[in-house]
């Protein structure tokens, strides 16, 4: 009789603990898919070993699994785009010493194959502007060489030097990658390298890089609902993008786990939420896994060009993208567009205390709500800030150094903005 008395009030206690967790976020789930996404399974989820399918792969099982409804078999919105790659060797010497891909030096993402030794032609540190590099060095004399660019030359990476066929940009701090540039190809070489790796004792500098240009690349976007229980006409969307940059030579993996791993694993999250919950589902709660991003807003732009529902029925769309901090608050891109649903997002977080503080941004096409923006949807892109993690397009973005500071706060800001919407004026009249 004792152990009755004891053990059945504890086993009551485990059920409320089991129900009431149900009823909420689920943080081990989400660390076990941003694990699962930004492990060397999935090639960095670009373009290289069809990483980004192989993920989307895993990810429309996840919608399975969480009882989402889709529009389309196995929530799948197939599109292509072209993309040029780099899947063979990558070799960079410089006087015989080799560098590592990712973290010494990085590629830009147009180049083309090329195996060539070049001196080195150096520029003063004090240059910043175009005009200085012009007047410091006969262009026409460069053929052949290599010219290296100090740090202080805005966009000299990024956009190359008129002129200029082959260049290296000195940066300091850790070196970021990105694939947006990779669309076409370019006859220009043009290199990022760390400025502790390539000083002026360095010479002369040896390529042997072999691209492939991909004239089709086929892409998925994936799409999942449930449907609402009040007004299932109207919809309510949770976007985040599942792709990253992929690989870089055969051995350079870029994990991705904040960019944007945590996105796709909250949006997952949000999904199983409501899926257990359609009570909860006022509209039709739709969610959105595109993939492109880091090319371009490819996947999200196709999606708002050839939606599988009304967007001009579609209450109000939230992107998700690098949500694994928050000791400093968070920010909402668009903010200032949409007073009243920012005014909204205020109230709540000053009732609840979720964020120390909430940070409210312009308009910025700088991730996935935009194309939705453009079609005149109400649109939100939701960061989290915290120096507990930096990691931005590096190889060592990954999985153990994202702590989801704030990730109970941040689902909970998220489903009770979506809960409280329907009180809420139609946004469209901003």
């Amino acid at each position: 009789m004792l152990l009755k008395r004891f053990f059945v009030p504890v086993l009551i206690f485990l059920c409320l603990l089991s129900s009431q967790k149900s009823k909420s976020q689920d943080i081990d789930y989400v660390r076990s898919i941003v694990k699962k996404l930004s492990s060397a399974q999935f090639h960095g989820r670009g373009y290289v070993n069809d990483g980004d399918t192989k993920a989307a792969r895993f990810l429309s099982k996840e919608m399975k699994k969480a009882g989402l409804q889709a529009f389309t078999p196995d929530y799948y919105q197939p599109y292509s785009f072209a993309i040029n790659t780099f899947p063979s060797g990558m070799i960079v010497k410089l006087d015989d010493k080799k560098m590592k891909p990712g973290k010494d030096f990085v590629i830009h993402p147009a180049a083309q194959t090329i195996r060539k030794s070049y001196p080195l032609v150096w520029l003063d540190d004090t240059i910043t502007t175009l005009s200085s590099v012009y007047s410091m060095v006969d262009t026409n004399s460069l053929k052949g060489k290599m010219l290296v660019v100090p740090e202080g030359v805005k966009n000299a990476y990024r956009n190359g030097i008129p002129g200029v066929e082959s260049l290296v940009q000195r940066v300091s701090g850790s070196i970021w990658w990105h694939v947006s540039g990779g669309r076409k190809t370019s006859g220009k070489l043009v290199l990022k390298m760390r400025d502790t790796m390539l000083t002026r004792a360095n010479q002369t500098i040896e390529i042997d890089i072999e691209n492939k240009f991909i004239e089709k690349h086929d892409a998925l976007n994936l799409v999942g609902f449930v449907k609402g229980s009040a007004e299932p006409d109207s919809f309510f969307v949770f976007v985040a993008h599942y792709d990253h940059l992929g690989q870089m030579g055969k051995k350079t993996v870029f994990p991705g786990a904040s960019d944007n791993a945590s996105g796709t694993a909250t949006v997952l999250d949000l999904a199983r939420y409501y899926a257990l919950h359609p009570e909860k589902a006022h509209y039709t709660m739709v969610f959105i896994l595109v993939s492109g991003e880091e090319a371009g807003l490819l996947g999200s732009t196709y999606f708002a060009e050839n939606p599988l529902f009304p967007l001009d029925k579609t209450k109000f769309v939230i992107n998700l993208d690098m949500v694994g901090t928050g000791s400093e608050g968070l920010s909402v891109v668009n903010a200032l567009q949409f007073p009243r649903a920012a005014a909204l997002i205020d109230s709540i977080n000053t009732e609840k205390h979720y964020f120390a503080d909430v940070r409210k941004g312009g308009e910025s096409c700088n991730s996935d709500h935009c194309p939705f923006y453009k079609k005149g949807v109400p649109a939100f892109f939701l960061f989290t800030r915290g120096s507990e993690n930096q990691e931005y397009h590096t190889i060592t973005d990954t999985y153990d150094k994202l702590p989801f500071t704030a990730y109970p706060q941040l689902f909970g800001i998220l489903t009770d903005f979506a809960g409280h919407l329907r009180h809420e004026p139609n946004y469209r009249k901003n």
